[in-house]
């Protein structure tokens, strides 16, 4: 049997070599493919925090334009609504007089 013959066949302390320094370069290369992607992962992740951050101001902003618009048809078509809204105001109507209570100090 000749060295090319074990060569051939894989075996012997070179093939043994051969076939490591395939897996360890194999290994640098998906090692280096992962660290050149590390940035971006962990953009990734910031922009799915600011994401939900957002979400969640726009449902709260949203609800508040669901009640404004609501106190706003209201005032719109309810004649009590506005009175009410006028009170709250300190508004009173002719001959009416306003009482305030102060707090307790």
């Amino acid at each position: 049997m000749s060295d090319f013959d074990t060569a051939r066949d894989g075996g012997g302390l070179w093939g043994f070599a051969n076939r490591l320094l395939i897996l360890l370069i194999v290994l640098a290369l998906l090692a280096g493919a992962g660290l050149s992607y590390l940035p971006l992962i962990q953009q990734n992740r910031g922009m799915r925090v600011e994401l939900e951050t957002k979400r969640a101001l726009l449902s709260a902003l949203q609800a508040e334009h669901r009640r404004l618009q609501t106190q706003v048809n209201a005032l719109q078509n309810d004649p009590k609504a506005v009175e009410r809204a006028a009170r709250e105001q300190g508004v009173a109507r002719p001959g009416e007089t306003i009482i305030r209570f102060e707090p307790q100090r």
